[in-house]
Order: C-alpha cells, then sequence, then structure tokens
C-alpha cells in the first residue's frame, strides 16, 4: 500500500503484505481496509487460502506500521489493553533490547514466536511464527448421535398418516386454544417417531451442521484437486472443484 498524499509523509512507500503463491494468489485477496496518517499505517486483508482448518472460514491479516515520531495515545499502540481479547506472541526483544514488533492473534497458544535474522538493511529481527494450533478434529472425540432419515419415501408415509388422522377430536377435546396447541403438537410428534425411521451417525467437532454427505464430497473432491495441483501446478481442476464447492 503505497503512502497517501494527505499522509503527511514524503518518506517510504508504506506497509505491505507478501503471500506464498503456495498458500493463495491475488484472487483469494479482498482489501478490507487502508488507512496513512503522521502516526499510523493500516493494511487489512481479508485471504481464502488453498487449505485451512474446516472450522476457519478466512484469514483477516492487519498490518500495522506506527513510526517512531508518532503519538502513541493516538496510534494505539499497546492492543493488549485496547483490546484484551487478542493475544500477543512476540516475547523477545526484536530491535535492540525492545520490543517494537508485535504479533497479535485471537488465540492464546496458537503460534510460539521465534526470532530469525533481518531482511535486507532491516535492523528489526524477523518473526518466525511457528503453529502450535492443533485442529478441533484432534483435540475432542467425535460424537455419536441418533437423527431422523428422511426420504421421499418416509415423506409420503408420514403425509398419509396426516391425511388419515381425525383433528376433529381436537377441537372437541378442550376449549383452550394452549391445551389443543399442545396435544395437535405432541400427536404429530409421536406420528414422526412412529413413521420416519432413525440412524445413528458420527458427528466429528469441526463438522459444521449444514454439512452433508453432498458438501463433503465436494470438499474432498477440492482436497484431491489441491494434492494434485502440487505436483502438476495445474489450478485449472482446482478452480473447478472450488466453484463446486461454492455452488453448495
Amino acid at each position: 500500500m503505497d503512502r497517501m498524499a494527505d499522509s503527511g509523509k514524503s518518506r517510504g512507500s508504506g506497509v505491505c503484505v507478501k503471500v506464498n503463491n503456495s498458500w493463495g494468489n491475488n484472487a483469494n485477496v479482498v482489501t478490507i481496509a487502508r488507512f496513512c496518517s503522521p502516526n499510523l499505517e493500516l493494511l487489512a486483508l481479508k485471504f481464502h487460502p488453498f487449505y485451512l482448518p474446516r472450522e476457519f472460514t478466512s484469514v483477516i491479516i492487519n498490518t500495522v506500521y506506527i513510526p517512531p515520531q508518532a503519538n502513541m495515545d493516538t496510534a494505539l499502540a499497546n492492543l493488549s489493553r485496547a483490546v484484551p481479547t487478542l493475544y500477543q506472541h512476540v516475547i523477545f526483544p526484536t530491535r535492540g533490547n525492545r520490543t517494537l514488533d508485535h504479533c497479535y492473534t485471537p488465540y492464546k497458544d496458537s503460534y510460539k514466536a521465534l526470532a530469525d535474522q533481518p531482511f535486507g538493511k532491516s535492523d528489526h529481527a524477523t518473526i518466525f511464527l511457528l503453529p502450535k494450533y492443533k485442529q478441533r478434529l484432534k483435540w475432542e472425540a467425535p460424537v455419536q448421535r441418533e437423527v431422523t432419515c428422511w426420504t421421499d419415501q418416509s415423506g409420503a408415509a408420514l403425509q398419509d398418516a396426516l391425511d388419515d388422522a381425525d383433528w376433529d377430536m381436537f377441537w372437541h377435546s378442550t376449549d383452550d386454544v394452549c391445551e389443543f396447541t399442545e396435544a395437535v403438537v405432541g400427536f404429530i410428534g409421536k406420528l414422526v417417531d412412529d413413521t420416519i425411521p432413525r440412524i445413528t451417525i458420527k458427528k466429528f467437532p469441526n463438522q459444521k451442521p449444514w454439512v452433508d454427505k453432498t458438501i463433503r464430497k465436494a470438499l474432498n473432491s477440492r482436497t484431491a484437486a489441491y494434492n494434485t495441483r502440487i505436483i502438476s501446478g495445474n489450478m485449472d481442476e482446482y478452480k473447478s472443484a472450488s466453484y463446486g464447492v461454492l455452488r453448495w
């Protein structure tokens, strides 16, 4: 992001974010916000990488630079006090004996920060974030659930049972609308239990409630296309599989 004309700055070219081509490309990046002032420079981006743990749909990266001459109160430099739900992962000096470079995420134990050599002529240490996050699939056990198995046949059987029911008996049994509603709802529930078969399924902790076997098949096809893309370098099959997921 180049510095804008009204930023009051004449040196430097602003902040930027570089993305490894194996993680994402320009088609997967959306600019959320960009801002430049004498006290702060901000570039906020939303990423849809080729692969993420299923419980995450996207990654939002906020890159912030606060120059030495900035008003720290105005720049709101310490996010740990301003936004206590964010966690600062850098616990070592990044320039001399001071920790000037911070990395915040919403997850306390998601990364381990390591120091590395500076880039080019910079005098700030490079920060390498080593993921510590464990997928929910690995730290939560799957659970067994009993669900109704709706099919065209079972739906038709339920409709026949509803058509054959004597609904007048509910009208004649009570003059209270609340009792009438409770009786009708309970009767319909009993018909559903007697007519619609139930099956036991295994529910995984990272599985969204709306993900059925059709969507899982599309997701598996996308993952297979991604693994093939790594070897062949051909993006066409992966793009087609990604569009197939979005259609659902």
